[in-house]
């Protein structure tokens, strides 16, 4: 499942509560967003809450249907292996799905819609180190992003979710983040937990907010919990094909192979989702965003129809002469922000347009991160930053750029699990897609993720050395992680005499690491002197990292390099 598994049923018997054999889902005694828990005033907040989620979908949409210099819509989803889509073939993951549903509601604007996924599995990783990677895991322009670690974050992850957040509104389209949760209650999708309301009420403006599958099925209507009472079915147990909606997908139906079909129709493979409990996912997302794109046609076409500029709304000019905040409307007051920097050449996509004519930079207005709301659960160190963490992350895949980069590999060796389509694809997909011997089905079933790591095991390899980035380098932070497994850091690293780590030449003193932000991970450095009296690293004009073995020893491999 979430964190470490790579396949299914080698770990089933680590988690019993990972599916539900016909046990009913379990109902929150207490919803703390319910607005039978709260004051009239609480209910106003609540309310404006779900405003502020509505404009930052509507300005994210805005903006990307006017910049004549965006081509793709780009969706950016971080996970495990749920998000990877595993027990599945790749065609049928959620992102897969949600691109095939989407992609014709951007294309008359000439958008191209790509859902990448980064979802990785086996390696050791959890939303804890993951997290600081999303600007090489992802493209640094997503639009949006989407997080879900539902079984590695084991009641807690607001730590990381509000780091994301935080990070996200540092990238050059201030992305909103939405969480999709595998499992949920049958009465509340994360409303049950007051941490997590805290969250979401406190990055409301910035479009947080959660989906979860199984509670999205249950707000559907469909009495789940009478159907285990009477009948002793479970829509959610292991490997239930129908969702008492569906039999299938809609592509399912159409599907003449009838093995085929019914896998297609599978709510849960186990703990991770199957193809129909993707689709419920996916067209939750759709139609959000449908009616994100609906509302803002809405808006621009109003204020094309009164003679106005309708980028105004969202963009602000250098000699901009309206009044931006006062340009509200019927979904309430738009906050007018942009995702770019167009340069002098801006113009609509319609080259015909009366308001095609040339017009001065458009840009984001001021931000920083004392605009932010104080952190809840994050390290004010580390997660009130003017720009995300950077890294350079060995596993597949990737679609970001590297922070750091490496000034001399000498013999250190780079590789990647050679793992062939069957890697991550439930049994009976194989099944089904041996049978057809069809390569173009082979690639389509195909997962991206693989671990990947840079690793030498002989004194002889040489010192691998680091460049990174000392511009970008604000509070000091330096975390290397592992391959692979979840608990390597300490021995490889922490307490690997063999291992010499220095920071411009200067060997680190490893009584000062510490295993972080989980045990596939050490932090080299916690922060420059100048936040951590105990620390004797300050900042220099270049920052060179390097590791070194002594001699012949176990082989250390390295995943990940992350600073801030």
């Amino acid at each position: 499942g979430d964190g470490d598994d790579s396949n299914g049923d080698s770990h089933r018997h680590r988690d019993k509560h990972r599916h539900l054999g016909n046990k009913y889902v379990k109902q929150a005694k207490v919803i703390h967003n319910h607005p039978d828990n709260l004051t009239p005033d609480q209910i106003q907040q609540q309310k404006h809450h779900s405003k502020q989620r509505t404009t930052k979908l509507i300005t994210t949409m805005a903006r990307a249907l006017l910049n004549p210099h965006q081509d793709y819509f780009k969706i950016g989803t971080l996970g495990s292996s749920v998000t990877a889509g595993h027990e599945n073939c790749h065609y049928d993951s959620y992102q897969s799905q949600l691109e095939r549903t989407l992609s014709p509601v951007f294309q008359p604007a000439g958008l191209t819609l790509s859902v990448q996924n980064a979802g990785e599995a086996g390696c050791g990783d959890s939303h804890e180190n993951q997290v600081f990677c999303l600007a090489h895991n992802l493209s640094p322009d997503v639009d949006i992003l989407h997080y879900s670690w539902t079984y590695s974050e084991h009641g807690g992850g607001q730590n990381a979710r509000e780091s994301l957040i935080r990070w996200g509104q540092q990238l050059p389209r201030r992305p909103m983040v939405h969480q999709l949760v595998a499992r949920g209650m049958s009465n509340t999708c994360e409303g049950n937990s007051k941490d997590n309301v805290m969250l979401n009420n406190a990055y409301a403006a910035y479009g947080y907010n959660a989906f979860c599958i199984q509670t999205g099925l249950y707000f559907g209507g469909y009495d789940y919990d009478r159907e285990i009472e009477k009948e002793g079915i479970n829509r959610f147990g292991r490997q239930q094909v129908g969702d008492g909606y569906h039999e299938t997908t809609r592509y399912g139906e159409s599907e003449e192979d009838e093995a085929r079909k019914k896998s297609l129709g599978i709510v849960f493979r186990n703990w991770h989702p199957g193809p129909l409990g993707f689709q419920m996912a996916s067209d939750a997302f759709a139609y959000v965003y449908g009616m994100g794109v609906l509302m803002a046609l809405d808006l621009i076409e109003k204020d094309m129809n009164a003679g106005l500029d309708p980028r105004d709304r969202w963009f602000v000019k250098s000699t901009a002469d309206r009044d931006l905040q006062s340009a509200g409307g019927e979904y309430g007051e738009i906050d007018p922000i942009a995702s770019f920097d167009t340069g002098d050449q801006n113009r609509l996509r319609n080259p015909n347009s009366t308001l095609g004519h040339l017009e001065p930079q458009l840009s984001l207005p001021p931000q920083t991160v004392d605009d932010m709301p104080e952190p809840l659960f994050c390290n004010p160190l580390y997660c009130s930053i003017p720009h995300p963490p950077s890294c350079l992350n060995y596993e597949n895949p990737t679609f970001g750029v590297p922070g750091p980069t490496v000034r001399n590999q000498n013999s250190w060796t780079i590789s990647h699990d050679d793992n062939d389509w069957t890697f991550g694809v439930g049994a009976s997909d194989i099944a089904i897609f041996k049978r057809r011997n069809d390569d173009e089905w082979f690639k389509k079933c195909s997962h991206l993720d693989a671990c990947g790591t840079i690793a030498a095991s002989d004194s002889s390899q040489g010192e691998l050395i680091f460049e990174l980035p000392a511009s970008n380098m604000t509070t000091g932070l330096i975390i290397v992680c592992g391959c692979c497994g979840n608990n390597v850091g300490e021995t490889m690293f922490l307490k690997n005499e063999n291992l010499e780590i220095k920071l411009n030449r200067k060997v680190l003193n490893k009584s000062k690491m510490d295993v972080y932000p989980n045990e596939k991970c050490v932090r080299l450095v916690k922060a420059f002197k100048e936040f951590d009296k105990s620390s004797d690293i300050s900042k220099e004009d270049e920052m060179l990292m390097s590791f070194h073995l002594k001699k012949n020893a176990n082989e250390v491999k390295i995943s990940h390099l992350i600073f801030l």
